[in-house]
């Protein structure tokens, strides 16, 4: 009869030869690793990691890496690479302006549509260019509504509140065709002269800033203690009131809420605009498709693709990856887009390019969700995809670097890591991941996909056990 150690010995070595290099025996996670899961109560078993030498394709590290967990934002990789691959990185997007009327000399006479084709980049600066090249165009004044055509998504009514109950946090906008601005409303706090100004970045149309926040000395504490507000609406007036005291020394502050659904912003937004070029809009706006007889006036372009996809990876901003998720539908088989056709075009790409992802599910493609799930070995799959893919500088260009950019910037500035790691990282609830790509201090590349799923970690220390492991990868040998 064979002994224990010799059947654990042949063990390791079928798992080896069946490639299921994880459930080898001897893997452990690095010792400083180990000693912060331990320290914060964290399970190992809640812990899932595969790092590959990009060189060889082979694993230095491997734990629990094919156990299906949430990844939370890092799902926006495989968003943003299959755009990339799919629609190109020069693929823009074209929102589309209509007469649904007559132009009588510089007014006109009926509607002003506009159709949305899905731009997740349409800030309020290139709306207000919009706007402008409408008024050169020798048009002053709209004596109708705006139309706001947002049909090429066909999805649900999309609940703000249902993710976590805090519907005017900006990442729980959902997607819309026509969306302007993210339906952002910043609210900046400015001290000057001895006192506190309170104004609107943009301004929206019929919205009413109060201040009532009275200036107060000595060290700033808190920029986001002393002081309350309040939202009324009251008609077609919204009054955002501000109450209490802001310390000085704490310098200029602003919070970002969405007030509004996403057509009723682009129309207030617009509205705004439109009267601060010095034209006359007086109407109101509905939604609806745009008319067989009307006229078209201009297209304008977004920004291209290969611009979008580093704002949605470094920064992380949900309803752009949603909005370009659904484009994956909408624009490569030509109809209105759903998310389950948004999840087939993505499922084709995988198989197209031998990737093998039987646990995954992609919920929204933004990685806000409970229900969206894959494995660190799947992730590393796709990582080594992206390593080789024609588009690789576009692709790594858009993940923050460490201690210089994105969600990066703040971290592992005393390291000897400063520009040589690229990162997309993860947040929910329970929730602390990251995925890239490390080039160690001997010059090896290497990928690395890291999912923590349990409730006792947060913000803090998952940071610190991903620094963790980056240190360790990049001091490899």
């Amino acid at each position: 009869m064979p002994s224990i150690r010799n059947f654990h010995l042949f063990l390791a070595l079928f798992c080896v030869l069946l490639g299921h290099t994880n459930l080898a025996f001897g893997d452990k996670l690095p010792t400083q690793v180990s000693k912060l899961v331990s320290k914060y109560g964290i399970p190992p078993d809640s812990v899932s990691i595969d790092v590959r030498d990009l060189s060889s394709d082979k694993s230095i590290l491997r734990f629990n890496s094919d156990k299906p967990r949430n990844p939370a934002s890092v799902i926006k990789l495989l968003t943003t690479l299959s755009a990339l691959e799919l629609l190109g990185p020069d693929f823009l997007w074209n929102t589309r302006y209509y007469i649904n009327g007559q132009l009588s000399g510089d007014v006109i006479q009926g509607d002003l549509v506009i159709q949305g084709n899905g731009d997740p980049f349409l800030t309020a600066n290139r709306l207000w260019h919009h706007v402008l090249s409408i008024r050169e165009r020798g048009i002053r004044a709209i004596s109708g509504s705006l139309v706001i055509d947002n049909s090429l998504f066909d999805i649900p009514p999309h609940n703000r509140g249902e993710f976590d109950e805090q519907p005017a946090r900006l990442y729980n906008v959902g997607p819309d065709a026509a969306l302007a601005n993210f339906s952002a409303t910043r609210f900046v706090f400015h001290p000057i002269d001895g006192r506190v100004s309170v104004f609107a970045d943009p301004p929206l149309a019929d919205m009413v800033i109060i201040n009532q926040i009275k200036p107060a000395d000595g060290k700033c504490k808190s920029k986001n203690s002393g002081w309350s507000y309040d939202i009324k609406r009251t008609g077609e007036k919204l009054y955002a009131t501000f109450n209490g005291s802001f310390r000085i020394r704490c310098g200029q502050h602003s919070i970002s809420r969405a007030l509004f659904s996403n057509t009723e912003y682009t129309f207030r937004l617009f509205k705004y605009l439109w009267r601060h070029s010095g034209g006359i809009f007086d109407g109101g706006y509905r939604i609806a498709k745009v008319p067989e007889n009307a006229k078209e006036l201009i297209t304008y372009p977004s920004e291209p693709l290969a611009d979008i996809i580093t704002s949605i990876n470094k920064y992380s901003n949900n309803v752009m990856t949603r909005n370009l998720f659904l484009t994956l539908d909408a624009q490569v088989e030509n109809h209105p887009a759903t998310l389950d056709g948004a999840r087939i075009m993505l499922s084709k790409w995988l198989t197209a390019n031998n990737l093998s992802m039987p646990e995954l599910y992609v919920d929204n493609g933004s990685g806000l969700s409970r229900k969206t799930r894959i494995s660190s070995r799947s992730l590393s799959d796709f990582l080594r995809h992206g390593w080789n893919s024609n588009y690789r500088p576009e692709f790594l260009s858009s993940l923050s670097l460490s201690a210089l950019d994105g969600t990066m910037r703040k971290r592992l500035h005393d390291s000897g890591l400063k520009g040589r790691a690229r990162i997309k990282t993860g947040l929910i609830n329970g929730v602390r991941s990251m995925a890239g790509y490390v080039n160690a201090r001997n010059n090896k590349q290497f990928s690395v996909a890291m999912m923590i799923e349990s409730p006792k970690v947060n913000y803090w220390n998952g940071n610190e056990i991903q620094d963790a492991v980056l240190k360790w990868i990049y001091n490899h040998k």
